[in-house]
């Protein structure tokens, strides 16, 4: 395991979205190497009903997305992303649907606009591991904020596995950051349980010998201690 002051990350969003815009033209194919298989447990665990109304935050360019809005033409997808170029791409790729029920937009995951119990599953992949871990907290306490009681959280990111094919993915993560979007391996499972999830579980992917978790975990009902 790596000193764990190498793997600190700082967050400031213009230049977030300055590091995505300038990958913006290639994020397609490098998701289809090392990010596909996680998204498609992401689909496979969510399970989504027709007439559900569904989050993506952080949506990039919107391969995810389009999965959601297609598994979901009674009900109605919102994305978002801090980035104008990835959206652009995610605009295009869902507008070649015949589906309508989504909207995408600019927004902040610091401070999410929707009203409290708006959703009914809420999906985040590859962001949180490019951000300050003591911002984890929030996040989650908003994504819980915007969540109906015993709805479904999904999000994905990068894990440190254990073969050495996965070690070198930290190493990059260490030694050329920026190669990475600032994104490393975390653990997320006790922010998950600080901010009221319950439910918690993981699943570990390693595809092109990139290591990823998908954490699955339900906002509480009500009464449940």
């Amino acid at each position: 395991m790596p000193n764990s002051d190498k793997l600190l990350r700082k967050f400031n969003s213009s230049e977030t979205q300055k590091a995505y815009s300038k990958i913006a033209w290639f994020y397609d194919f490098w998701g289809w190497l090392t990010e596909s298989k996680a998204n498609h447990k992401v689909i496979e665990l969510s399970e989504i009903k027709d007439r559900e109304y569904v989050l993506e935050a952080a949506v990039g360019t919107g391969r995810l997305f389009q999965q959601i809005v297609l598994s979901n033409p009674g009900g109605f997808a919102v994305g978002f992303d801090l980035t104008p170029a990835m959206l652009q791409k995610a605009r295009r790729r869902c507008d070649q649907s015949d589906e309508r029920r989504y909207s995408l937009e600019i927004a902040d995951t610091y401070h999410l606009p929707y009203s409290a119990e708006s959703f009914d599953l809420l999906i985040n992949n590859f962001m949180l591991d490019l951000l300050p871990e003591s911002d984890y907290s929030h996040i989650l306490n908003e994504f819980n904020r915007v969540l109906k009681p015993g709805s479904h959280l999904l999000i994905s990111t990068m894990a440190f596995g254990h073969r050495w094919y996965h070690r070198f993915w930290t190493w990059v993560a260490v030694t050329f950051p920026c190669l990475l979007t600032n994104c490393r391996p975390v653990q997320i499972g006790q922010y998950l349980k600080q901010s009221g999830f319950v439910n918690i579980q993981s699943v570990f992917i390693s595809q092109n010998t990139f290591p990823s978790l998908v954490w699955s975990s339900y906002k509480k009902m009500g009464d449940e201690l």
